[in-house]
């Protein structure tokens, strides 16, 4: 049977990136979007076009409170490899971080991942991969030490997302294999600058940045590639995390 993967947040950008990098891989996929349904239709015809198939379904994390809603929306009867990718990500000053600020984003980045692998864990462990099961996180290179004015509340749910990763690789062993993938600047934001770019590659020892098929390169050998590769916090950030 073909395996079977699942992408949060697979509509654009870096998710989009994965989701075809596994479809390369010969892998069949199931996407998340939250309200970018053409987006994710759309990945979802690329995929096809590789021969493969997909699906996207409709999934608000911020409304996630429970691994039963989760597999009942889903509606999966086997999974092989997970993909926790979606994530809110804004930035504001120090000062103006709430409490409502920063316990949305936790859910979003760091609790709803949880639970969707909890709902997930009883078809990754049915999975017949070299290796058993993948469960693969998208962190951020940042949120390992290097701390960056202005997003406090998105970094610490992203370290917190790391730290759940190696919870899983302990407790969910040896069914199931769980890594983190840190990417730095792999897709540029719009609010960014070409100043702001120029100065940010001066700290990139490979001088450039990198792209969102970096990142689903590393993903597809983690899910596919590497069945001895678990708790693992892999950066995909040219070296900046060395200075």
């Amino acid at each position: 049977m073909t395996p079977l993967a699942l992408v949060t947040g697979g509509s654009r950008r870096v998710g989009a990136a994965i989701a075809m990098a596994l479809a390369d891989a010969g892998m069949d996929l199931v996407i998340t979007y939250r309200q970018d349904r053409e987006g994710a239709e759309a990945t979802c015809r690329r995929i096809a076009a590789q021969g493969r198939s997909a699906r996207a379904v409709e999934l608000d994390l911020a409304m996630v409170t429970s691994p039963d809603a989760v597999a009942a929306a889903l509606a999966l009867d086997r999974l092989d490899a997970l993909v926790l990718n979606a994530a809110a990500w804004h930035g504001q000053p120090w000062s103006s971080w709430t409490h409502h600020d920063l316990v949305g984003t936790l859910q979003v980045n760091a609790v709803a991942p949880l639970l969707v692998a909890q709902a997930m864990r009883p078809l990754l462990e049915r999975s017949s991969l070299a290796g058993g099961g993948s469960i693969v996180a998208i962190g951020d290179a940042h949120a390992a030490g290097t701390p960056v004015r202005g997003y406090a509340g998105y970094l610490m749910s992203k370290a917190a997302l790391a730290q759940a990763v190696q919870q899983m690789a302990v407790e969910l062993a040896p069914r199931i294999r769980a890594n983190t993938v840190l990417p730095g600047v792999v897709a540029w934001p719009e609010s960014i600058d070409e100043a702001a770019r120029a100065r940010i590659l001066e700290r990139v020892p490979l001088g450039r940045a990198g792209t969102p098929e970096d990142v689903g390169r590393l993903v597809r050998f983690l899910c596919l590639e590497a069945p001895f590769i678990t708790g693992a916090a892999i950066p995909v950030d040219g070296g900046r995390s060395l200075r």
